[in-house]
């Protein structure tokens, strides 16, 4: 019993259960230890680093674990337990796919390890760093030298290991895992038989010790070596007893793994339904535990290293001629996590509340007589550096699907798929500073860019009057409406219908039915011409125009504003921010808008505190609407966060943007606002405005600010359009909002 045991039998007890999956068992430890830690406080630690354990093998609550092991590394812990917790964390990380991370907390514990000379310890270390580094390969993040960094980290575990004679259970169960993971590298090198050779040796150890849940994962790998093989009956045979012991143990993260692998073998077998009846499958326990985590920014990171699924789902659906399955695929695949957080109305708590994601039918349904939807879906995005390196023969991932950029065109009456001939690892930004302005406004890539993701379905555009777009991958960097067409003019021409961007069609139509009329008052505008020294011109200017257009109230100058924003910003129905805005893309809930001297509001404080009720929030700041962007198409950064708080529409910006210009074109937008434009057409007006303007026109309008820099800037020839170039108009997009008329009220 539980109770008889002392503090040390406990916990020995406890990871015994672990390794057998026995996780009620576990918990029933746990609290016998916990009663215990009353009348000895020092286990009180060890208490707390078994919980973030349970978090992690029980919930699957990454976020939950990786918070508990991050908060006990701050306490005063003895270095054995230091050791165990960085290495937990480490694990933590690596489910969400932050490699680098992951090995960095795997270093820390591997140092401690060998300052105290536990062979063990140090051999999980290892076992670990290799894990992360052959994931890291497979998910194309790392290229393949991490391969060979995995190899050499699992022989320093075996190297470590096998000397110990009559191993305990323990660390039989650990070798074996070892053996397995150097199977796993082994087959991602095409090294057949060596990977079969490493995968015996775990399943001997799993016999003799009854690890049955080990097993399992070991069948399902040996199934991956005879696929490739070409041994179809075999891989059959092991992928399903794989199946069979893992819902054994209700192991919903390695069931998801095993159906997905049944469903890509059915599909290579031409069984075509079945594959997708598997695909549906895997999907769905997928979404259950993605939903599950408490924290937004793991659930990305989970989900991208499980978006092949999605990916082969949709091909496979495509290339059976069912198109509306595919498309309902996509937005499954795009809009169920966000979509989850807006039910929810709370950005850090499971989102599992039955929100639903839209089919074809119901898009169609909802689309205006005069709308077409374009919503792009990508597929293979390696993000690796060295991504276009040549890989030695033989190399291969696992499981990841070719390299598309897929159109499809949504109107009331069809639906519409295009392959555009491109690679979206040719768009991908290998940095995110400044790379748009740089790249993508080159005139011959945004032609060629038209002719691939607008020209296959520009016979449905004739006529429309909105556009929604719903970018995808690396397609979220592309101002679209600065694309040029055969004719030399761009997409956005007076002619043309409005942009409109979305994350995805369900959110897009869920924001737009959900309207309210919580905001009472018109508009808050918020500016702040300093941030280190870099000083703006008008930023302040811009927000003073801005309340003063909008009969609203203006928060300017150094005097800090977190607080009353906080406390206020519910009450609007507009917000307006001008000012330093910067990009993280390491960190990107760490992204800023710079309210006052030494004042920032990052991502992660709106979605801590704010909660609006607001028609539209406007970013006029340097590169707010970039966001990082993952294989899973989870955004991260200020356009989420101020999705998360309740904004419907946002206007942002792709780069870094010119003052002047941008105070002219949000003057001339405000304007059309109050004249009673929707938001869409009030942007686009503003846009072309900007676009059309003279240096006279903008001379005249500059001038009544009291800067030195605006006439010696403008002073040449008077009828030159000066803000022609896309970098001055194309930045700025809407994302999201009801463009069917203006805004409540009007």
């Amino acid at each position: 019993m539980a109770n008889d045991l002392d503090s040390q039998g406990l916990i020995e007890a406890f990871f015994d259960a672990l390794r057998l999956r026995d996780l009620e068992r576990c918990r029933s430890l746990l609290r016998s230890l916990e009663a215990l830690s009353r009348q000895q406080p020092s286990l009180k630690p060890t208490c707390t680093y078994m919980k973030g354990i349970l978090a992690f093998e029980d919930d699957r609550d990454w976020a939950e674990a990786e918070r508990t092991f991050t908060a006990l590394l701050q306490t005063d812990l003895e270095p054995a337990l230091r050791a165990r917790v960085l290495y937990a964390l480490g694990r933590s990380l690596d489910v969400q796919g932050r490699w680098e991370e992951a090995i960095a907390a795997f270093e820390q514990s591997l140092s401690i390890s060998t300052q105290l000379q536990q062979t063990i310890e140090q051999a999980k270390a290892w076992k670990h760093m290799a894990i992360s580094y052959r994931k890291g390969f497979t998910q194309g993040d790392f290229g393949p030298p991490a391969l060979q960094r995995a190899i050499e980290y699992y022989h320093l575990a075996l190297g470590a290991l096998e000397p110990i004679p009559d191993p305990a259970p323990d660390v039989a169960w650990l070798k074996g895992s070892v053996w397995n993971g150097l199977g796993l590298a082994y087959r991602d090198l095409g090294r057949w038989d060596e990977a079969i050779s490493c995968y015996q040796q775990d399943l001997a150890i799993c016999r003799a010790h009854g690890y049955c849940h080990s097993m399992g994962l070991t069948h399902g790998n040996l199934g991956e070596v005879y696929q490739k093989c070409g041994n179809r009956a075999e891989a059959l045979r092991a992928y399903q007893q794989a199946l069979s012991i893992i819902r054994e143990f209700d192991d919903r993260y390695e069931e998801a793994e095993a159906l997905a692998n049944l469903a890509f073998l059915h599909q290579e077998m031409r069984e075509y339904e079945r594959a997708l009846d598997y695909y549906g499958q895997a999907i769905d326990l997928i979404e259950g535990l993605r939903a599950g985590v408490s924290a937004a920014e793991a659930r990305v990171g989970f989900f991208a290293t499980v978006v092949d699924t999605y990916a082969h789902a949709v091909l496979l659906c495509l290339e059976i001629g069912d198109q509306e399955r595919a498309f309902d695929t996509v937005e499954r695949a795009r809009a169920r996590a966000l979509l989850d957080i807006l039910a929810a109305g709370l950005p850090d708590l499971p989102g599992e509340k039955g929100a639903t994601t839209m089919t074809s039918a119901e898009v169609q349904a909802a689309l205006p007589d005069d709308a077409l939807l374009l919503e792009y879906f990508t597929t293979g995005l390696v993000e690796a550096p060295d991504y276009r390196t040549a890989a030695p023969p033989g190399v291969q991932r696992h499981r990841f699907p070719p390299a598309r950029t897929l159109i499809f065109a949504v109107t009331r009456d069809e639906v519409q798929v295009h392959d555009a001939g491109l690679s979206p690892n040719d768009l991908l930004p290998r940095r995110l500073d400044s790379v748009v302005e740089r790249h993508f406004l080159e005139p011959h890539i945004r032609r060629t860019l038209y002719d691939r993701l607008i020209a296959p379905i520009a016979g449905l555009l004739q006529d429309r009057q909105r556009l929604y777009l719903v970018p995808h991958g690396p397609l979220h960097y592309i101002p679209f409406q600065a694309l040029i067409a055969p004719d030399g003019e761009t997409l956005l021409r007076e002619e043309a219908p409005v942009l409109v961007y979305a994350p995805s069609a369900t959110i897009l139509f869920h924001r737009m039915s959900e309207r309210t009329d919580q905001a009472s008052t018109t508009c808050l505008a918020i500016g702040y011409n300093d941030q280190e020294g870099v000083r703006l011109c008008f930023a302040e200017e811009e927000a003073y125009g801005v309340a003063q257009l909008t009969g609203g109230t203006a928060l300017v100058g150094p005097s800090p504003k977190k607080a009353t924003l906080y406390s206020q910003a519910g009450n609007y129905r507009l917000l307006h921010f001008s000012c330093h805005g910067t990009f993280d893309p390491q960190a990107p809930l760490a992204s800023a808008l710079h309210l006052a001297s030494g004042e920032a509001l990052t991502a992660l404080d709106v979605l801590e505190h704010l909660r609006l009720g607001c028609d539209l929030v406007t970013l006029s700041a340097c590169e707010s609407g970039l966001s990082r962007v993952r294989r899973g198409d989870e955004l991260i950064g200020l356009i989420r966060a101020f999705m998360h708080a309740g904004a419907p529409a946002l206007i942002s910006t792709l780069w870094r943007v010119d003052e002047r210009s941008t105070l002219i074109l949000m003057e001339r937008f405000y304007r059309e606002i109050q004249a009673g434009m929707s938001l869409a057409q009030a942007l686009k007006r503003a846009q072309l405005h900007l676009k059309n303007l003279t240096r006279q026109e903008a001379l005249a309008i500059l001038t009544h600010f009291p800067h030195d820099s605006v006439g010696t800037s403008l002073a040449e020839e008077d009828e030159e359009r000066i803000f022609a170039d896309p970098y001055y108009w194309a930045p700025f997009v809407l994302v999201g909002g009801c463009e069917s008329g203006a805004l409540r009220g009007r």
